[in-house]
């Protein structure tokens, strides 16, 4: 788990500064905001993982990954209101659980299955492009193949090393989750947040399906 380092918040002129700070890339200024309001996102997830996940996914897997989105988000972060940034870390926690959540559920249901008939495939490539881009193809249209493996491959060249790592051995290699898992030091609920988390990124930079598509004649 991401360590947050002591950095009391008196040593700083008040919370805005801090923020301020955090923004410009001081790691022990984002510290002390994680450890001031690191119980929002904790209290945000307390009692809310189903019963049935909690063997593949943990409180803290997902205040690992909150954190881990806090840091990389933190330039984006704008208000300065009392309390915002707790809300902005409560609401990263809850999304990340919801994703994972999600993410189980379809493995459930079957998704793996599919996957893994395709896994190593360039046809994975375009599964995995139409899932992200526009939630899979329509009768009448007809992924052009090539261009969209080389968008996959070329968006995950720009993914964060644990985002790009999980999507190659997951859904384009067909590998099991606990085998992604164990190559990550992660439980497989937290595999199944990073690749929500990389699948929200390939979608951002890979823009619209429309590019991808030809109508049949």
């Amino acid at each position: 788990m991401w360590q947050v380092a002591a950095y009391g918040l008196k040593a700083m002129n008040d919370a805005e500064h801090v923020i301020d700070k955090a923004r410009q890339g001081d790691r022990n200024a984002l510290s002390a905001l994680l450890r001031e309001h690191g119980p929002a996102a904790r209290a945000a997830v307390r009692g809310n993982i189903p019963a049935k996940w909690r063997s593949m996914l943990s409180e803290d897997d997902v205040i690992q990954q909150t954190y881990a989105d806090a840091i990389v988000g933190i330039r984006q972060f704008r208000s300065d209101e009392p309390g915002a940034f707790s809300t902005w870390l409560a609401k990263l926690a809850r999304n990340n659980l919801l994703a994972a959540i999600g993410m189980l559920e379809t493995a459930k249901r079957g998704g793996d299955r599919r996957r893994m008939e395709l896994g190593g495939s360039d046809e994975s490539c375009v599964e995995l492009y139409l899932s992200v881009t526009a939630g899979g193809a329509t009768p009448s249209r007809q992924v052009a193949r090539e261009e969209a493996k080389s968008a996959v491959l070329k968006a995950l060249d720009q993914l964060p090393s644990f985002y790009a790592t999980v999507v190659r051995m997951y859904d384009i290699e067909g590998r099991e989750v606990q085998e992604v898992g164990e190559q990550l030091k992660r439980s497989p609920g937290a595999v199944y947040m990073l690749r929500a988390r990389a699948h929200r990124e390939l979608a951002r930079l890979m823009g619209s399906a429309s590019d991808f598509l030809t109508y049949k004649g």
